[in-house]
Order: structure tokens, then sequence, then C-alpha cells
């Protein structure tokens, strides 16, 4: 599952305030959607990004570097076809608790130097859940990230500066 980001418009807000937007959309779909009990977006590279606001910070960090390792992992394995591709969903399932990973987009909120972040979303999710239904509002959460996911290219004058 690939999620279009090239038709969003990002917001105008200050990256607390966008990390605070996303930080309520992590917290309503966690309070919305049954079996769920966690979540947070981290970076490709193992740094938690935003996370549910009852989640240990501590907590949320190891998991974001796990699943960001186990990201990893999944994109070096050549499958069927004898190419290496990235996962688009990875679940992982113990006796307490599955683990649903999945990409999030790339986006530049994160980085206060302008570049542009891999994301997963990790999903904690009770063992009797409905995982196809809790699939399902994962794809709509994470096309609700899209709007802060990208920034727009600033505006220049005639002479190629960057207007203000």
């Amino acid at each position: 599952m690939t999620y279009d980001m090239t038709g969003a418009v990002a917001p105008a807000a200050s990256p607390d305030a966008v990390k605070g937007q996303m930080t309520r959309l992590l917290d309503d779909f966690v309070a919305g959607t049954v079996g769920v009990s966690h979540a947070l977006l981290g970076s490709r590279d193992g740094l938690k990004q935003v996370f549910s606001s009852h989640m240990d910070p501590d907590w949320a960090d190891e998991l974001a570097a796990t699943f960001s390792g186990m990201s990893g992992l999944a994109k070096g394995v050549t499958g069927p076809t004898g190419k290496q591709v990235p996962a688009q969903q990875i679940l992982l399932e113990r006796e307490d608790v599955m683990f649903l990973v999945t990409n999030a987009g790339v986006g530049s909120t994160f980085h206060q130097s302008g570049k542009t972040v891999a994301t997963v979303l990790v999903v904690l999710v009770a063992t009797d859940a409905n995982i196809g239904a809790v699939a399902f509002e994962i794809g709509r959460l994470v096309s609700r990230f899209a709007p802060f996911m990208t920034t727009l290219v600033r505006d220049r004058d005639a002479d190629g500066e960057a207007a203000s």
C-alpha cells in the first residue's frame, strides 16, 4: 500500500504546532479505533517524531528505534521477483500485543534544516482486534498526515530571491 503525498498542501505553522496537530491526530486515532492502545510516528533513522500523548517517551524512543530497524531489514529482503523493495506493512505478533508498521510518507516538518525524512507509523493493537479494520483506519490516518508531511517551495520574486 502506498500513499499519495503529492497533492498535499503544507500547513503554515511552526514545527511545534505541526507536531501538536499530528499528536492530536494520533490521540484521536487511538481513542477511536477499537483494539488500538498506542501509536507513534518514527523516522526511518530510528528517532521518534510524534507519539500518542499517554505513551512514555522513553518507550516511544525504544519502539521507534526497533521498528526503524525492522523496516530496514524488511527493505533488504529479496522477494520472489529477485528485487529488493520496501515492505509496505509489517506485522509482528506476540502473545500480548500485535505491532503493525507501515510507511507513513516523507516530510521535512521534523528537521529545521529542511531536509526530508522518511517515516514509519507503528501501531500497537490488541491480539483479538480486527486487523483488517485497524489496517483500514491506519490508511485513513496516514492520509490525514499528508498535509503535514510536505513543505511548499517558497515563492521567488523576479530576481530569484526568496519572497518574505
